[in-house]
């Protein structure tokens, strides 16, 4: 019977850039390894974007795909400034970061996508390189959404005009996180452009390429022959040991690893 997973749908739609890395498996949770690699640009990590409270706002279109460009004021460089695919269904999301265009600034995210569901606060990291995914959760929890439209003139965002409007979401822990949405009337109201005005550090999302269309749902799940991982941090520690192996191969002094066991 079909499983509905796809082995390589995913990265047909999405190309990635990928980390080398040799066949065989080695796992360490060495911690300097696991610096280095992050330190290198590898980082496993779903940006905050993603998971944070801004997604609830990209669950209303049914269905989509467009490019998102990113800009923040995180004290972490390698997220301040990127982009990539976005593909939406209902509460469920696919994120591939423009693994190109980050390391040529120096910001790359890894070669790694992620999948997340909105509506239930968790997802996947994958990687191609591994053939591999890993859970992860936010405890974030959005209770209301209030949208106020705003009397400002219309702005024309990636070529559609747009009327602007305040939401408010409010969460759990009994903050609130206001944005300014502009949603394209010709789009459904999609929202093009995304600004924090409460949240810290700031956050601009703006959408271009964009297309309403349903896209398939074995997009949104792990393919498959790929392996579970227990976290993030394990695949970063796999990466980080088969760099090691692939340098000491490189002199002549590979050490022998036991294979894949226990993720």
């Amino acid at each position: 019977m079909k499983s509905g997973k796809p082995s390589a749908k995913l990265w047909r739609i999405f190309p990635l850039v990928i980390l080398s890395v040799s066949a065989g498996c080695s796992h360490s949770g060495d911690p300097d390894a696991r610096e280095k690699a992050y330190t290198s640009g590898v980082t496993p990590h779903a940006p905050a974007f993603f998971t944070g409270p801004a997604s609830v706002l990209l669950t209303n279109a049914g269905g989509f795909s467009a490019w998102v460009t990113v800009e923040t004021e995180s004290l972490n460089e390698r997220e301040r400034n990127f982009s990539g695919h976005l593909l939406g269904r209902g509460s469920k999301l696919v994120f591939a970061p423009d693994t190109d265009q980050a390391a040529s600034k120096h910001q790359r995210i890894g070669g790694f996508s992620f999948l997340w569901d909105v509506g239930e606060n968790r997802g996947y990291v994958l990687s191609e390189a591994l053939q591999a995914y890993a859970p992860v959760s936010s405890s974030l929890r959005v209770t209301n959404v209030a949208l106020a439209l705003l009397q400002t003139a219309p702005q024309k965002v990636s070529g559609h005009v747009c009327e602007s409007m305040r939401a408010t979401l409010d969460k759990t822990d009994g903050t609130a996180a206001t944005f300014e949405v502009l949603k394209a009337a010709d789009l459904n109201g999609f929202p093009v452009r995304i600004t924090s005005e409460t949240n810290s550090p700031r956050l601009t999302l703006t959408f271009s390429k964009i297309r309403l269309e349903v896209p398939a749902p074995d997009v949104f799940v792990p393919p498959d022959g790929f392996n579970k991982y227990t976290s993030a941090e394990a695949m970063i520690d796999e990466l980080a040991a088969r760099q090691r192996n692939l340098r000491r191969k490189s002199n002549g002094s590979l050490e022998p690893y036991g294979g894949y066991s226990g993720h």
